[in-house]
């Protein structure tokens, strides 16, 4: 102890005496620790933690995919029956399905908050007792049982200050009353709600029974969850799916070309599933960061041990042992590592922060990242890896000191040696070579990001402000009421200073699946096997022009489009081309095969809109006006809608307009996500943009410290050649052959290391297919203009020390022999 004390003295005292070189390598490799350790902890609560439900690894989520897509997912109530009555793989399977109400408590303000009608058994699969109460009984899963509810574990939080005594008080839902039986606990939800902008707050028993099921098996609502038995596997149970599959085209019910596949995808695979080649990505990248950083402590640490291998030869001769000569160096590549592991820590910690603040929905569990105990367990690991990263190469090259020759070297003679040399160059290739991948991964995301920029969405998201509202049942019985409220709002809205148009939507592009209805058309026969569908949207007059959508032909909609008048349709291409070949105008349909409802006319043609996501194929979609919808579905006036505005000036600050003008027809409903059309687009492609962000945060550094490594060796080498360098110029050597000599030597390591990165790069090329749009992962472009931004770096750096050397005068240089 005492001589581990005498070492870690000495470490500190030699430290403090070079307060530059040591600032420079902690600061190094803090940010190596902090980029790792931040985005370890994102990995491990993302990836590594397992989900809160009991036995996760046997939940599986049920979807249905169509042509290999998920498109939804959603299941039919006919469909959802038989995946529980015919798969035997299922111990326990539960449905649900989400939308929003308006609660009140009595006291504070109506809120908005996101709902899922769920089916019976659905407790029973998560398998975690409630925080508080109980969960729904048998008659209450029943149609026509008592109206109670679940709350979510955030809304009785935030509305109740977690009081466990809420349990059998009432709470208002679109103005109903209903009586709460239980609370869920904290982290636990459905499983939409991990990559949800809001979560599920409300649950209510959803009825499944079969004298209930709608006529229609394309009527498609319904998302599934299931516990598989102990002895059953997920294969096992897709394949019981397949059969059931296979079975509907048998029989007739579906045609072949239209069939839905059935399939159970393991839960934590459906969840994470999507996130986790972008998080594999980035902790790649910051592994390279942190070589990178090693790399630049250690070539500072052998450019300073070169100027103490006579003070070692000095200690050897007084007779220290290698041993303890390694145990003192290392010492000292301990306290830099420590410290710059502290630093990282803190460097970590507010990463975290602005990770979970600013990350996106495409990291599921993102708000669940906390810097805890592991991230101090990892920040110490990877503290003491960096010492054997950086540190013991140095200190076993000085340890290695031969007496004699040290010692008669002692004068202004000394150089670092050749070897030194050629392994100090050595570790600016590797250097380089990880900077290079790591740059031309940046690039392939900024190219990426810049091909969603130019995506044509189908309509113009600047100057649009959106809200959502919703009407409850109590006060709005009747379906009139519905559709004069939301006209009248609608009204309200346009004559509001500065709106240039307004509308309404039952759902807004990119906020969420729309879902697809089946329909009849006009003249094609209809039966058993005959599946016609279409996603379906409701809007108001006025939507059309706010959303900045383009008429292909027809007429949009307009306020004379109501109940009273006959039932009318916009189609947009893809559906116009594939069941009327582009002639819609005119033709007719009708929603389901229910030859009561009415058939309804196609009055205009719309360019294509990317609703469900911004990279997806377009889809077939129908716009019915919203005061026809009743009448042309036959299923009652749609309460919840998206309010819309296209503005002449900045789209907030119309926001409280917008609630007065709400208020003033029912201060009971309350305005949600308020938000700017272009906030909504921005959020779409957040993933991308989240991972462009990081990764060139992190080449950026990467480039730095290349640069500032490659400037270090280069210049060191042209110091240790100075000698040279004066011999060379006073035989006549001009100062541009020594400008070119020091150019030519630092160019050749800067190529070694370019090429090597260059083709690392194409190796890995394959880890980024599943993150890039629009652009080859083999880029030509990119492959181009990032050796030639690092080439130009490295030229940088070895131009400043050769214009040094080639500046000193011959004698100068000949006097430091």
């Amino acid at each position: 102890m005492d001589v581990l004390r005498q070492d870690l003295r000495h470490a500190a005292r030699r430290l403090v005496r070079r307060p530059g070189f040591a600032a420079v390598a902690i600061l190094t490799l803090a940010l190596g620790i902090g980029a790792n350790v931040a985005i370890y902890t994102v990995v491990r609560a993302v990836l590594l933690e397992p989900l809160p439900y009991a036995e996760p690894d046997r939940l599986a989520l049920v979807v249905n995919l169509r042509n290999g897509l998920m498109e939804g997912g959603w299941i039919s109530e006919p469909e959802a029956l038989e995946y529980r009555e015919d798969v035997s793989s299922f111990e326990r399977v539960a449905y649900w399905t989400s939308g929003a109400a308006n609660v009140a408590t009595g006291a504070g303000d109506p809120e908005r908050v996101v709902t899922a009608r769920v089916t019976d058994g659905i407790f029973d699969v998560f398998g975690v007792p409630a925080a508080a109460g109980r969960y729904f009984g048998p008659d209450e899963w029943r149609r026509g049982g008592p109206p109670v509810v679940v709350l979510g574990h955030g809304l009785w939080q935030r509305r109740f200050a977690g009081d466990r005594a809420v349990v059998g008080s009432t709470l208002l839902v679109n103005n109903e009353a209903h009586t709460i039986v239980g609370v869920l606990p904290a982290g636990v939800g459905l499983p939409a709600d991990y990559d949800a902008t809001r979560p599920t707050e409300l649950f209510l028993p959803q009825p499944l029974e079969r004298d209930s099921l709608l006529e229609e098996r394309g009527s498609h609502y319904l998302l599934g969850i299931a516990r598989l038995r102990p002895e059953a596997t997920v294969v096992r149970a897709n394949a019981e799916l397949e059969a059931i599959a296979r079975g509907w085209v048998r029989d007739g019910l579906v045609d072949e070309a239209e069939a839905l596949v059935p399939v159970a995808r393991p839960l934590n695979e459906s969840i994470v599933g999507a996130a986790r080649p972008l998080l594999l990505v980035l902790a790649g990248a910051v592994a390279f960061l942190l070589l990178i950083a090693c790399v630049n402590v250690a070539n500072l640490l052998l450019a300073r041990g070169d100027e103490r291998r006579r003070e070692m030869a000095v200690r050897a001769s007084l007779g220290a042992g290698r041993g303890r000569i390694v145990r003192q160096l290392l010492m000292e590549s301990s306290l830099l590592a420590l410290a710059g592991g502290a630093l990282g820590l803190l460097l970590a910690q507010a990463g975290v922060r602005a990770l979970v603040a600013f990350g996106p929905a495409a990291i599921p569990r993102i708000e669940e990242v906390r810097v805890d105990t592991h991230a101090l367990v990892f920040t110490v690991a990877i503290a003491l890896l960096t010492v054997l990263l950086f540190g013991l190469v140095p200190a076993l090259q000085l340890s290695r000191a031969e007496l004699g020759r040290e010692l008669r070297e002692g004068g202004r003679s000394a150089t670092g040696g050749k070897p030194r040399q050629r392994f100090r160059q050595s570790l600016v290739v590797a250097e380089l070579a990880l900077s290079v991948m790591l740059v031309i991964g940046a690039g392939l995301m900024l190219r990426t990001f810049a091909a969603l920029q130019r995506i044509d969405l189908g309509f113009d998201e600047s100057s649009v402000l959106t809200a959502q509202l919703s009407l409850p049942q109590l006060g709005y019985e009747d379906d009139q009421q519905v559709e004069r409220f939301i006209r009248s709002t609608v009204n309200d809205v346009r004559a509001l200073a500065g709106v240039r148009h307004a509308g309404a939507a039952r759902l807004l592009p990119l906020t969420g699946e729309i879902g697809d209805w089946s329909i009849t058309i006009e003249g094609v026969p209809t039966g058993p096997g005959v599946d016609h569908n279409a996603d379906w949207q409701i809007v108001t007059d006025g939507y059309f022009e706010a959303m900045g959508m383009r008429l292909v032909r027809g007429r949009w909609f307009t306020a004379g489009d109501d109940r009273e008048a006959p039932p009318v349709a916009v189609v947009n291409r893809t559906l116009a081309d594939a069941y009327w070949d582009g002639n819609a105008i005119g033709r007719r349909f009708r929603f389901g095969t229910n030859p009561d409802r009415p058939w309804v006319t196609i009055i205009g043609i719309v360019e294509d809109v990317r609703h469900n996501q911004v990279l997806e194929d377009a889809r077939r979609e129908m716009y019915v006006p919203h005061a026809q919808w009743s009448t042309s579905s036959q299923t009652g006036a749609r309460r919840t809608m998206a309010l819309v505005a296209r503005t002449s000036g900045d789209p907030l600050a119309l926001v409280p307009a917008l609630r007065a003008a709400v208020r003033a027809r029912d201060p009971g409903v309350p305005l949600s996500e308020v938000r700017t059309l272009d906030h909504i687009v921005g959020d779409a492609v957040s993933g991308t943009r989240f991972t462009t962000l990081l990764l060139a945060l992190f080449a950026s550094i990467a480039l730095a410290l290349a640069t500032v490594g490659t400037y270090g060796v280069i210049a060191y080498g042209v110091a240790q050649r100075r000698h040279e360098m004066g011999i060379r110029m006073a035989l006549g050597a001009s100062r541009g052959d020594v400008v070119r000599l020091v150019l030519a030597g630092g160019g050749a390591v800067a190529a070694v290391g370019i090429g090597v990165g260059v083709a690392g790069a194409l190796a890995l090329s394959r880890l980024m297919s599943g993150l890039v749009y629009g652009v080859a992962t083999l880029d030509p472009l990119t492959y181009l203009a990032v050796p030639a931004l690092l080439a130009a770096a490295a030229l940088l750096a070895c131009w400043i020390p050769a214009q040094r050397a080639a500046a000193t005068h011959p004698a100068t240089a000949l006097r430091t022999d």
